[in-house]
């Protein structure tokens, strides 16, 4: 992804090349998609009270900031745009972007007060982080660590539909990495919780495939493939509607795309077997 380098210091601002748009929590896009030069932003951005600037960073080596608006306004040629539409429409380092612009978005707005003593926050000097000058209580964006794994034996893997998705998906298991837990706890964790099954540890049970931020809010995804070693598949009804052993020959067509980790650790599995 190397059309973006995140910005070290996020103030002072630059003189900004590139601008994104986002008012409750969608995208305002034009003839070149979610990223505009200044004069609509201008326009955008009249009379916009509580509205905010933050910089994001360099998109193809010119700075680029993401405004909130606290209200929608319709522009000739331009649309918004859910965050998730953009998936698998853009290139990888654009969606990312548009993740990481929505991402801050939503922690300012969040933010604003302290969680501790509930007085207002300020802007630190250098980070990404909003600072109570009360308490000096610091918030940075949130990331939330999570597995995402799919179970696999011999050359089966385990496919699940999840119960509160969109989309009538095959798709892999995942879950929070919960405090205390490392990455592989949280896994076999996970996989007894959801399906009932046990994996065994270790590297010859465990294949680390990738991570792919996931702003939806804001996870990281850490990949496995994952052995099974026991246990005996029962969806708990909770999370997972169905899971299913599929051969790798007979891999459904509704899968995740494969610009995302789950679809990539199916192709993975169904590549190297």
């Amino acid at each position: 992804m190397s059309d973006f380098n995140p910005a070290a210091n996020v103030l002072p601002h630059p003189e900004f090349h590139w601008h994104i748009v986002v008012s409750h929590g969608e995208v305002l896009c034009g003839e070149r998609g979610p990223l505009h030069l200044s004069a609509p932003v201008r326009e955008a951005a009249r009379d916009g009270a509580q509205s905010s600037t933050h910089y994001l960073g360099d998109w193809g080596g010119k700075p680029c900031a993401v405004h909130h608006l606290p209200f929608r306004v319709e522009l000739p040629g331009c649309e918004w745009r859910g965050l998730r539409t953009f998936l698998g429409t853009v290139s990888e380092a654009l969606f990312f972007l548009i993740g990481r612009a929505v991402q801050v978005v939503n922690w300012d707005l969040d933010h604003r007060f302290c969680g501790r003593c509930g007085l207002s926050t300020v802007y630190h000097a250098k980070d990404r982080a909003r600072v109570c000058t009360s308490c000096n209580f610091a918030v940075y964006p949130r990331i939330s660590p999570c597995v995402i794994m799919l179970l696999v034996r011999g050359e089966e893997c385990l496919l699940a539909r999840h119960a509160h998705h969109r989309h009538a998906l095959y798709t892999a298991l995942a879950g929070f990495i919960e405090p205390g837990e490392n990455a592989e706890q949280a896994l076999a964790r996970e996989a007894l919780e959801e399906v009932g099954l046990e994996v065994g540890q270790g590297p010859q049970h465990l294949q680390y495939i990738g991570t792919q931020s996931w702003p939806f809010p804001g996870q990281l995804m850490i990949g496995y493939l994952a052995e099974v070693s026991g246990g005996t598949l029962r969806p708990d009804q909770e999370e997972i509607m169905e899971a299913r052993w599929f051969h790798k020959s007979q891999i459904p067509q509704a899968i995740p795309p494969a610009e995302t980790l789950s679809g990539q650790l199916i192709r993975t599995f169904v590549e190297r077997c």
